[in-house]
């Protein structure tokens, strides 16, 4: 009997210890408020600093691009979007196939800043405990201005005013609908989906999944139809010159449907 007791006694101890440390060693609201060079990728993040973007000079669409690619729930949710997590667990009991990622823009912002890219179970709980002390410190449109300001958008190109100025030549205010779709393209794995801008032609993958994403912009009322159909007829030239305006009218016909992208999107991925 007594030998359970000092069991459970010890090991109550070292539990509370290990919380004790773990607790201590988050990030403060200071720490999270404040400057600092991420753990991740070692960027400077410096709201007020010369490099950083406020998100009233980030464009729009570019904004409403990245968050319903990205995290398409994130001004509803506390950081976790535990209906996506329940649907990712359901279909992977059924299937036996689990999808990894998913991972809310919170979630990346609190990786990016304060953690390495090591897979473990604590480093998930690190995240875990991370995120939301990240969501009771920062109000959202925090969250996801600093999160444009330190993502990797291809080698060695950190946050959305280097990405625009190396990519488009242009400000982070300037981008239009098709640059926004390309940018929130890379963003799953930047260097390999930004080989098209070194190609200086889109591939069939790329060309696919830049439709998809103006579709889902216009079917979730994020952009106008006007904005709609003159994002969709610039996407085959996305990289060439330009032809003029009278040009560029494509026939509805090839304009894909909704089916056509989730076709290609699932047979094409290796053309990259």
């Amino acid at each position: 009997m007594k030998k359970a007791i000092f069991f459970f006694l010890g090991a109550f101890t070292v539990m509370a210890s290990a919380l004790a440390i773990l607790w201590f060693w988050l990030p403060s609201e200071n720490e999270i408020k404040g400057c600092l060079t991420t753990k991740m990728y070692q960027v400077e993040l410096c709201p007020g600093s010369k490099n950083y973007v406020p998100l009233k000079q980030i464009s729009p669409l570019l904004q409403k691009t990245i968050i319903l690619t990205e995290d398409s729930n994130f001004w509803n949710h506390s950081g976790f979007d535990w209906v996506a997590i329940e649907k990712n667990a359901r279909e992977g009991w059924e299937t036996g196939v689990f999808k990894r990622g998913g991972s809310t823009i919170t979630q990346q912002l609190a990786k990016n800043m304060f953690l390495t890219k090591d897979r473990t179970f604590i480093r998930k709980g690190l995240e875990a405990l991370i995120t939301d002390r990240i969501e009771k410190t920062l109000t959202k449109k925090e969250i996801l201005e600093r999160y444009l300001n330190v993502v990797e958008f291809g080698k060695n190109i950190y946050g959305v005013k280097a990405a625009a100025q190396y990519y488009f030549k242009k400000t982070p205010a300037e981008l239009n609908m098709v640059e926004s779709a390309f940018l929130a393209m890379v963003l799953p794995n930047p260097i390999k989906y930004s080989q098209s801008y070194y190609r200086k032609e889109l591939t069939s993958f790329a060309k696919n999944r830049l439709r998809r994403i103006i579709e889902d912009m216009y079917r979730y009322h994020r952009i106008s139809e006007d904005e709609y159909n003159i994002a969709i007829n610039q996407v085959p030239y996305f990289f060439q010159p330009q032809p003029p305006p009278e040009e560029l009218n494509i026939p509805a016909e090839d304009i894909p449907t909704l089916q056509d992208l989730e076709n290609a999107e699932q047979t094409e991925d290796e053309d990259l």
